[in-house]
C-alpha cells in the first residue's frame, strides 16, 4: 500500500488526475490524503514529468528555507485539488457542476498563465512557466487541470475506478472505451476475487 507521492500509483493517464488522485480512496473510505507538504507536491510533479529532478530539487531547498508557509501552501493545493475532482466527476456523470469549483480552478490557472512565457527550444514554440518559487509547482498543475477541462473534444474521456475504496479517476485509452478499473493489476484483480469469493457463499 501507497504512504506518499513518492510511491503512489501514477494510475490517472494525465498529470491532472495523478493530482487529484493524491487521497488514496475516495469510495468506501476517505484517504489517507498523501498531499500533506510541499515536497509531496514536487515529488509528484517530477514523477509526472512537469518539473525536471533538477528543479525539483532546487525548489525544495528554497521551500525548507521558508517552513513558515507550508500550511498555507497546502490548504490551497488541496481546495484546487478537490474542486479539479468534482468538475472531472460532473463530467464522468455528466451531472451539473458547481460554478465555485470553476472559479477555483479558474483563478489558479489565471494566475499561473500570466507568468507563462513564449519559449522557442529544439525548433519548436511552446508556453513555459519559470519555476522561481515553491507555488510555481501548483501552478503547473493547475494548467494541467484548465487544459484537460478545456481539451474534452480532443481527448478520451475520464473514468472512475469502480474499484472497492478507491474511486479514481483516469483516461480511458481502452479501444472499447469501457475501461471500469484505474488499474488491472490492483482494483480489477480485487474485485474479481471478491466476485469468485462471493459466488462459493
Amino acid at each position: 500500500m501507497a504512504s506518499s507521492t513518492a510511491d503512489m500509483r501514477l494510475s490517472g493517464g494525465h498529470p491532472a488526475l495523478d493530482f487529484v488522485n493524491t487521497v488514496d480512496s475516495r469510495r468506501g473510505r476517505l484517504g489517507p490524503d498523501f498531499l500533506v507538504s510541499f515536497a509531496d507536491l514536487a515529488t509528484l510533479a517530477q514523477r509526472v514529468g512537469l518539473i525536471s529532478p533538477a528543479d525539483a530539487g532546487r525548489l525544495l531547498h528554497d521551500a525548507a528555507s521558508h517552513p513558515g508557509g507550508t500550511a498555507s501552501f497546502i490548504r490551497r493545493a488541496r481546495k484546487l485539488r478537490e474542486a479539479a475532482y468534482r468538475l472531472f466527476i460532473a463530467e464522468t456523470a455528466a451531472q451539473d457542476f458547481d460554478n465555485r469549483d470553476v472559479a477555483t480552478v479558474e483563478a489558479e490557472a489565471q494566475k499561473a498563465r500570466l507568468r507563462q512565457r513564449l519559449v522557442f527550444t529544439d525548433g519548436l514554440w511552446a508556453w513555459s512557466l519559470p519555476l522561481n518559487e515553491p507555488e510555481d509547482v501548483l501552478a503547473v498543475f493547475a494548467i494541467a487541470a484548465a487544459d484537460l477541462l478545456t481539451g474534452r473534444e480532443l481527448r478520451r474521456p475520464v473514468r472512475e475506478c469502480k474499484g472497492h475504496n478507491c474511486g479514481w479517476l483516469f483516461l480511458d485509452h481502452s479501444k472499447a472505451g469501457r475501461r471500469k478499473w484505474c488499474s488491472e493489476a490492483s482494483c480489477g484483480t480485487r474485485s474479481r476475487v471478491e466476485r469468485f469469493r462471493s459466488k462459493e457463499t
